[in-house]
């Protein structure tokens, strides 16, 4: 049996100023280095043999504090599970967009799937490329616990697809939320949800966020 766990990157700057990432970067915060060391912590007991990355450097981060605590050698990182390509408004404030651009976003808050960003992706490119790479991984690792660190919409998209809904069906999915855990096991091609947009690794975290004066 092989075991895919899938999860998110920690809080970001540019989550909370409310700007567009896709395939820029900004910082984890200090609050997200402690989500990453949270869900380090939680997956210590799951016998994880191999950790990919997407190459960004905020997955990366998260992903090295896993790597870290759990004694792994290395991880990997692929352009594959990158987020989801916005082109021109990347680095913008989300709320601006909307202002600027209120027919685009009137689809994007329906019918996400059929907006492609300026000079970026659509959700169909986005799921193609993580979900081949995904695939492979989970040929070439066959009978091991893999761990892979992703994007908000890319990860969405991958439990999407691996649940069996369309694109169009995104909606019935959970959203994932920073450091969100998602574990499968697969056998013979079968997909078997064991859980789904997770975080309750992070409750003590928030619990001592909100106590603090």
């Amino acid at each position: 049996m092989t075991r895919i766990i899938l999860t998110r990157h920690g809080q970001t700057l540019w989550n909370i100023e409310g700007r567009v990432q896709g395939s820029l970067d900004s910082p984890l915060t200090e609050k997200g280095i402690l989500q990453a060391r949270s869900l380090a912590q939680r997956l210590k007991e799951q016998g994880i043999d191999h950790i990919y990355s997407s190459d960004s450097l905020r997955a990366i981060g998260t992903a090295e504090e896993i790597r870290r605590e759990l004694g792994l050698e290395s991880l990997s990182a692929n352009h594959a599970l990158r987020e989801f390509a916005f082109g021109a408004w990347e680095g913008c404030i989300w709320q601006e967009l909307r202002v600027a651009y209120p027919e685009i976003f009137k689809i994007w808050d329906s019918e996400p799937h059929l907006v492609t960003a300026p000079g970026g992706e659509n959700m169909e490119m986005v799921l193609a490329r993580a979900w081949e790479f995904l695939q492979q991984i989970t040929k070439s690792h066959s009978g091991e616990t893999v761990c892979l660190v992703t994007h908000g919409i890319t990860l969405k998209l991958l439990v999407t697809q691996i649940l069996g809904f369309g694109i169009h069906e995104w909606v019935k999915t959970p959203w994932q939320h920073n450091t969100a855990l998602n574990i499968f096991e697969v056998e013979e091609q079968q997909w078997i949800p064991i859980l789904l947009g997770d975080c309750r690794h992070l409750d003590e975290l928030e619990l001592n966020s909100s106590s603090q004066p």
